[in-house]
C-alpha cells in the first residue's frame, strides 16, 4: 500500500503547488466519521469506530473529536480475523461475515474472556484462550467451531463493545 500512497501524496503536493493551495493533512478515520455525521445530520454524535484496524469510541464536542476509549492491544477487526485462521474459517468473501453466518448455527455457550479496564478495552486474552483451547474442545467434541463463533458474538466482542460504549455514553 506504500506506493499508492507515495504517488498520490506527490500528486496531491503538485497541485497544492500549482493552484497555490495550501495542502491539508486529514486523519483517515476523521473522513469517515464526518461523512456519516453529514448524512446523519448529527451534531455532537459518540460514535464507535470500528475499522479494520480501530476500534475506539470517540465523542465530537466544541468543533473536535475527543478519544474516550480504544482498544489496548488489537483491534476488533484484527481480532476476527486471527479468530478466523485459528479455526480455519474462509476468508471468502470476508473472515467476518463467515464468523456471524457460523454463529447463526451455534447452540453452546464456551465461556470467553474480555477486558474492560475504564474506558479501554482488550481483546488479546479471548484471542489467546480460543487459540490454546480451540484444539481441545474441536478435537474432543465438547464445542464446535460454530459454538466458538457464537460464544465469540454472544460473550466476547459484543459484551465487551457495548460496555466500553456505554462508559462514552456518560461523557
Amino acid at each position: 500500500m506504500g506506493a499508492p500512497l507515495a504517488v498520490v501524496a506527490v500528486v496531491a503536493r503538485t497541485l497544492a503547488q500549482l493552484w497555490d493551495r495550501p495542502l491539508l493533512g486529514v486523519n483517515h478515520c476523521v473522513g469517515h466519521i464526518e461523512m456519516g455525521r453529514l448524512l446523519a445530520r448529527a451534531r455532537d454524535p459518540l460514535v464507535l469506530y470500528v475499522s479494520g484496524g480501530n476500534t475506539q469510541v470517540i465523542a465530537f464536542s466544541r468543533r473536535r473529536y475527543r478519544i474516550f476509549g480504544e482498544t489496548l492491544d488489537i483491534a476488533v477487526g484484527n481480532c476476527l480475523d486471527r479468530f478466523a485462521r485459528v479455526l480455519k474459517i474462509s476468508n471468502d468473501p470476508s473472515p467476518g461475515y463467515n464468523i456471524e453466518q457460523m454463529a447463526k448455527r451455534g447452540t453452546k455457550l464456551v465461556e470467553l474472556p474480555y477486558v474492560v479496564k475504564g474506558m479501554d478495552v482488550s481483546f488479546s486474552g479471548l484471542l489467546s484462550h480460543v487459540e490454546a483451547v480451540a484444539p481441545r474442545l474441536l478435537a474432543t467434541g465438547e464445542a464446535t467451531a460454530e459454538d466458538l463463533c457464537f460464544s465469540l458474538q454472544v460473550l466476547g466482542q459484543i459484551p465487551a463493545i457495548l460496555g466500553f460504549l456505554g462508559e462514552g455514553v456518560g461523557y
